[in-house]
Parts: structure tokens; sequence; C-alpha cells
């Protein structure tokens, strides 16, 4: 058993709250120097309340089987076997609505699920297969693009003003933190998303994952 990676998973379990997860996802966003850093917590809380009202309205109508959704929903759901990475980090899946599909990148996930296994992480996570958890995430995305949630769109920023011209955009990592706690919800999950994924920062690159974890532990939690 490999006592690094579960001695880190250990320290993340603890200090990867869901808000802290949330902040260095917003903190990463290309549009967050345009978010006033009183305004930080407030687009935190806006994209929590999208995804926890669209699990709400989702698991309601029909239950929380990513399966299930899945099919009512239409959204095709495919697995590829091509690895995944950019940059410093794996995919392991992703959304397209033309026609609506997602798809699980299997060599990615099937890695973490090795390692849950390998390093006895299953009863501390709550669960064996990290398969759901990227389909529900994806059909958050899904819900977004439909136009069958609210969804984040509404958070504005400013990016210029001009005299009377004032122009605005949206944040994208809204949609990704609204997504994970729509997950975290419909499946009851013990841990945040984004923390689970720290098993594959560690198994490619035990320096940032540890330079990560520190980032983690300055913010608010």
């Amino acid at each position: 058993m490999n006592e690094s990676l579960a001695s880190f998973m250990a320290e993340v379990i603890v200090e990867a709250t869901e808000r802290r997860c949330a902040c260095l996802m917003l903190r990463d966003d290309p549009f967050f120097r345009r978010l006033p850093s009183a305004k930080e917590g407030e687009a935190i809380e806006w994209a929590f309340a999208a995804g926890q009202a669209a699990a709400q309205k989702i698991t309601t109508e029909y239950g929380r089987s990513t399966e299930r959704i899945a099919s009512s929903l239409q959204v095709r759901v495919t697995r590829a076997e091509t690895a995944m990475v950019a940059g410093k980090a794996v995919l392991f899946s992703e959304y397209r609505d033309r026609p609506p599909t997602i798809t699980i990148y299997s060599r990615s996930v099937e890695e973490t699920n090795r390692l849950i296994r390998e390093n006895g992480l299953a009863k501390a996570l709550g669960l064996e297969d990290v398969t759901p958890v990227h389909v529900a995430h994806e059909l958050y995305h899904h819900l977004e693009a439909k136009k069958l949630t609210e969804g984040t769109c509404g958070y504005r920023v400013p990016t210029l003003t001009l005299g009377p011209i004032r122009l605005r955009t949206g944040l994208p990592s809204l949609g990704e933190i609204a997504a994970d706690r729509f997950a975290r919800v419909v499946l009851n999950l013990k841990v945040p998303p984004r923390a689970i994924q720290f098993i594959t920062i560690h198994h490619h690159n035990q320096e940032y994952a540890w330079h990560l974890l520190e980032e983690l532990q300055g913010l608010p939690a």
C-alpha cells in the first residue's frame, strides 16, 4: 500500500472542505481579477445555490441514479480509451451538447479507481468508483446548456467601464462549482468531488499535490 498517498488523502479529506475547493476553482477563473475580493463569498454562494436547486429538482423527478437521470434527459453516456491530459490536469469527462453526450475517459477513471482500491481509500471517501461523480458533474452542465435550470449565468462581473458603457461577463468557474455541488447532493457524497481528484494529482505529481494542499489550507474554510 502506498502510505504516502494514504497519508496525503487523510489530510485532504480533513482540509478540502467544499468551500475551500470552491475558492480554489474560483481563483483559477480567467476573470477572477475582475471580482472584488468582498464579493468572493457571494459568488460562491450563488454557485452553491444553483447546484443545490438543480439537484433538488432532478432528484425529485428522477431519483439519484446517474444512469436513470441521463436516460430520462436523453443524454448519451459514452466511454473513450484515450488518455486526456491538459497541462497539469487529468481529464475525466466532457460534455457536448450536439447531440447531448457525456464522454467518460476510461483510463483516467480506472486509474483513480485502482488507486482507491490499492490504498484502502474507499471507506474514507464513501465510494469505490468515481464514474458516477463525473457523470453527475457533466449532467449539471447539460442542465445549464439546455436551460433546464437557472444556472450561474446571471452572476456577472464588470470587464470594462467607459463613460456610460459598462461591459460585464460571467465567471466560468461558477458553473464548475455548481456542477460539483450538484454531484455531491445527487450522490450524497462524503467529500467534495474536487477533493477526490487530489488522488490523481498526487499520483502524477506529488510535489504539486502537496503545494496545492498547502494553498487550499490557506483559504477560508
